[in-house]
Parts: C-alpha cells; structure tokens; sequence
C-alpha cells in the first residue's frame, strides 16, 4: 500500500502537480507554520521569534527554486499544462511568480525587526501574519497560471481575502478593525462585477478556457464584420448576404452593433472588477484612512504587489480574450489610465502624510503602467514589464527607508519630520532621495526609463496627445515626490532627536537589493530589458 501511494504521488508531481509545485510549497509552508504555531510559547524568545519569518523565508526560496526547473524544463519541451488546461506553465508565469516572490521575500525581511511597532509580539500572531503573505503570494501565481475564468476567480479572491486580513494588520497607531472595511465592501461590489463580466463571457463563448473564449469572441467578430458587408451595396454586398443565408440564416437579422458591444461591455467589467478586488478604489482608501496605522510592511505588499498581480492578469486577459477588438477597448483603457493619473496626482499632491502620498501616487503610477496597453505593440509591453519590475524594487526602498528611520528614533510619519534627518541619518537621506528621484521618474534611475519606454510606444502608435498628457501630468506628479526629498535635505525646522543611525541585517539586504535595481537598471538596462522581453516570450 505505501509503495502504490508513492508511486501514485511520483506520477501525480511528474504531470499536473509538477505545475502545482510553486505553488504547494507555498502552501505547505504556510499551513506548517500555523500548526507548529499551536504549541508555541506565548511570550517567545527573540530566537524563538525568527522561526517564522525564517520558515516564511524558506517557503519563498523553495517556490523559486522550482520555478528555475521549471524554466529549464519548459525551455526543453515547451509550455506545460494541467488539468485538462485551466493551469499553464510558461514564459509569462514564470516572470511574474517570480515577480511576487521577490516581494513577498523583501516584505518579510522587513518584517523581521517589526513585529513590536504593530503588536504582533506573540508569535502567534506572528506565524499567521507570515501565513498570509504566503498565502497571497500563492494566489498571486495562481493568477498569472490560470487561464480558466472560473479558476481566474477563485485565485482572485484568495488574494482579495488575503489581502483583507492584512489590510487589518495594525500599526503603531492603527484601529485593524475599521481598515478592514472599506476593501471587504468594495471587494464585495467588485466580486459580483467580475462574476457577472466571466458569466457573461461563458455565455457568449460556451467555454470556461480563455483560448476558446478568444476564438468564439473572433468568429463572432468577423460575423460582425460580414453582416456589415453583407448590408452594402452592389454585388459583393449581395454575395455576402447569400453567404450568411446558406452558413448562417438567423444572422441576417442581427445587429453587428450588438454583436461587437457586448465583448466590450465584458472588457469594461472586467478591468472595474479587478481594479476594484486588488487596486486604486479599496486598498488605497482604507490605506489613506488608516495611515500611518497601517503597518508599513503591509502597505508595501497592498500598494506594490497586489497592483502588479492586478495589472498582470489585465494583460493576460486583454490580449488573450480582447485581442481581436484592441482597436475598440484602448478608448476604454485610455479613459481609465488618464482618469487615475489624474487622481492619484491630485491627491498626493494635498498629502503630507508619508504613507498617504505613496499610496496615492501608487495609483498614478498603475494609470502610467495602464498606458502601454494603448498601444499594445512589443515596446508598449517591454516597457510595461520593465515597469512593474522595477516599480516593485523602487517602492520597497522607499518605504525600508521610511522603517529604518523609525528604528532611529525618528517619527518619519509627516513630511515636517524629515527636517533635519540629513544632520543625522546621512545615508538614510540619500538613500530616500535615489528612491523618490527614481518614483519621479528622474534620469538616470530606472524610473525614467520604465516611463520613457511607454511614452515612446505611444508616439509609435499615433498617440501623441496620451503622450503629452502623461508627461506634463509627471510634473505635479514629480513635485509630490521632490517634497519628501527636499524636506528629508534641509537642515530648517525642529532638530531631529534619533539615536545613532544603524541598519539591521534584513533591512540592509532589502536597501541593497533595492538601490541596485533602482539605479542599474536605468544605468545599464539591456538586461533588465531582456528579462522584461522574456515575459512576453521575446
């Protein structure tokens, strides 16, 4: 008996679950913790208190691994697929979990030394907060896996529950509760959208399986096509009357307007459902009502991964599905993009709450990204890739400055508690300034070259005026930036009282790591670009 079920797993982990590995080693993880979590101490030693971002850590590095074995196999014999294909394993999974790994490992490296500022001293507390990044992480892959609608929903709201939970995660000041709200009642709204978008889709298709939806949607787009042909006149207009008569009799009656509106209507639904489940609307208004309350760990998973995960699945449904009808949905996306790069600039420009101007300008920033799916050719992607690669990294620096600084002693919640922070803490200032320079989308950092690569793919696409609206709408944008750089530089207003300036080992892997990709990638960005490219299987 325990031969056979050996051998039952061995072929089970050498087919479909070979897929599911990334993913289950996530999972594995997470629920160890949580059961070896039922007979900790309740007040741990500070060793004791490592298990579990170290076994967190682990589950990351595990996860990695088999992505990289994953890619050497794929490399040999193609894309893999499983369960009768909802799940696939390619180039574009393979970028992005990696992606969500990354910023899951720099979370909980920030996490280590701040468990005592959001009250998670027990280390219960502790291993199910470290259980629900993994378990965000997890659904994230899921998402960028799935081409199944109804498994796009299900990993959907895995990493919309996560990210309730999280969102509740107190800070020094926080009320967990009532942060919590706001997204559980917009992911409400956006869940039933979504829903509705993907039943919609089902019955216009037939098929759950985004590649079948794709070509139902197409012949339904070129049956548009004929009736408007078929509705000209003279001969030819003729000939395509009587070739619907004889293929397709009831179609004469249809309307082609119609039978184009509704893909669109579903495209619409889709992108509000999302944006709604893991961006702009919930997430950043709990966190503009619960900053600075918020842990900012958590902030930085909410405002950076959940947004690349947002944006990544929009892609992969829009030039999947929609990819016939990009003519007609760009209008759509555009509106989109502009209205919050609008927002997002208005509002941190009022700001002068740290963790409120990074997570409204965090919604100006997806709008930029937004952008390149206006144009949708192969630079467009290239740079929306890039983008969010480098867009990660640079948020994670800026906000492991803001936690460092609080371990000196430094409040670092306002904008008037930088001042002086330069007389003190020298290498946190300019550390914080390469960070908000690169968010301002400066030269040479990687943020100017992300942003560069979208505008350049609009001006290739005939889209000059997108372009030129963007670009001046950097300017205020820029300017809530270069606020927190010019304070965190002057010596004026209240000296800062802090402690000797010092970085813990979790924190200056993170800054590191950080700075780097902030600063070669826009020094030196073939190969980031060549990664970027791989996404897309360029």
């Amino acid at each position: 008996m325990p031969t056979q079920i050996l051998n039952a797993l061995r072929t089970f982990m050498h087919g479909n679950g070979a897929v599911l590995l990334p993913e289950l080693q996530l999972l594995l993880f997470a629920v160890g913790m949580l059961v070896m979590d039922t007979w900790a101490d309740k007040d741990p030693t500070s060793r004791q208190r490592l298990w579990n971002p170290a076994l967190a850590l682990a589950g990351t590095i595990f996860s990695a691994l088999t992505l990289w074995m994953l890619h050497a196999r794929i490399i040999e014999s193609g894309d893999l697929d499983a369960f009768q294909v909802t799940l696939i394993v390619d180039s574009y999974f393979l970028y992005f979990s990696a992606l969500f790994l990354a910023a899951t490992a720099l979370v909980i490296l920030l996490s280590v030394n701040y468990p005592a500022s959001f009250g998670l001293t027990q280390a219960r507390s502790q291993a199910r907060y470290y259980a629900l990044l993994l378990f965000a992480c997890m659904g994230m892959m899921f998402m960028v896996s799935a081409v199944d609608l109804f498994v796009i929903f299900l990993a959907v709201e895995t990493v919309a529950i996560t990210g309730y939970f999280l969102a509740a995660t107190p800070g020094p000041s926080a009320k967990p509760t009532s942060t919590a709200i706001t997204p559980l009642t917009a992911g409400m709204l956006g869940s039933a959208i979504l829903a509705y978008a993907f039943s919609l889709l089902y019955g216009l298709s037939g098929a759950t399986n985004i590649g079948r939806v794709a070509s139902a949607l197409t012949r339904r787009s070129n049956v548009a096509k004929v009736i408007v042909l078929s509705q000209q006149a003279g001969a030819h207009g003729a000939e395509m009357y009587q070739l619907l008569q004889s293929r397709l009799p009831g179609s004469v009656h249809w309307h082609p307007f119609i039978l184009a509106v509704l893909p669109i209507s579903a495209f619409i639904l889709i992108s509000i459902g999302i944006l709604l489940k893991l961006t702009t609307t919930p997430f950043h208004s709990a966190l503009k009502e619960a900053a600075p309350g918020i842990a900012a760990p958590v902030l930085l998973f909410l405002c950076g991964a959940f947004a690349v995960v947002a944006i990544a699945l929009l892609m992969r449904l829009a030039l999947t599905i929609f990819a016939e009808t990009q003519g007609l949905w760009w209008y759509i996306v555009a509106a989109l993009a502009l209205a919050m790069i609008l927002w997002g600039t208005y509002t941190s420009v009022l700001e002068t709450n740290l963790q409120r101007l990074l997570a409204s300008s965090s919604i100006a920033q997806i709008g930029f990204i937004l952008l390149g799916l206006v144009s949708a050719n192969e630079g467009a992607l290239t740079g929306m890739s890039y983008y969010l690669f480098t867009y990660l990294f640079i948020l994670t620096g800026a906000i492991a400055v803001l936690i460092t600084v609080r371990h000196n002693g430094v409040a670092a919640e306002h904008l008037s508690d930088l001042a002086g922070l330069r007389r003190h803490n020298p290498i946190s200032t300019i550390l914080l300034i390469v960070f908000v320079l690169a968010l301002a989308g400066f030269p040479p950092t990687a943020g100017f070259l992300g942003r560069y690569l979208i505008f350049r793919s609009l001006l290739q696409t005939a889209h000059p005026v997108l372009a030129w609206f963007a670009a001046i709408a950097s300017i205020p944008l820029a300017y809530s930036y270069l606020r927190i750089a010019v304070y965190a530089w002057r010596n004026t207003g209240s000296p800062v009282e802090s402690a000797a300036p010092s970085f813990g080992i979790p924190e200056a892997v993170v800054l590191g790591v950080c700075v780097f990709v902030s600063l070669a990638a826009g020094l030196y960005s073939e190969p980031f670009t060549r990664l970027a490219r791989y996404a897309f299987g360029q």
